[in-house]
């Protein structure tokens, strides 16, 4: 590479972000057989922390989601199997997927029921509307 070429990549070096930043972990929520259900518990540290689960679930069935907290400022969404998530550069969360029926980002429900269009796993995102909060998930999935 000659020197004129180096120099007219620095532009584009210099507004790439210093580092990417790493996606909390997707812990796998286990339901019990048959009619499964199980309780989950967490914490976060803040508005910007997220609890990411995926959720087993077949077309056809029925999720029943809530959530508890101290102060009732916990909420969550849930998003289709195959939705695609990562971290914007500033640490928020960016998802290429479709979220279920009032269980979106504009919905922020601390309760659903709804049934699943399709089989795979869903992916819930658990989060404080203000301060660190922890909080305790109710989650079944059973036949309709």
């Amino acid at each position: 590479m000659n020197r004129r070429s180096f120099l007219g990549a620095l532009p584009i070096l210099a507004a790439a972000p210093a580092f990417a930043q790493q996606l909390p972990a997707i812990r796998t929520v286990t339901l019990a057989p048959g009619p499964g259900a199980t309780n989950v518990t967490g914490t976060l540290a803040d508005t910007k922390a997220r609890g990411l689960y995926y959720v087993p679930g077949q077309a056809g069935q029925t999720m029943n989601i809530a959530v508890a907290s101290p102060g009732n400022n916990v909420v969550f969404q849930v998003w289709e199997p195959g939705t695609a998530v990562r971290t914007n550069a500033d640490g928020t969360l960016a998802l290429d997927g479709k979220p279920l029926h009032d269980a979106g980002p504009t919905d922020e429900p601390a309760a659903w029921i709804g049934a699943l269009p399709k089989p795979g796993p869903y992916l819930l995102i658990v989060y404080s509307r203000r301060d660190a909060a922890s909080y305790k998930l109710a989650i079944s999935v059973t036949a309709q």
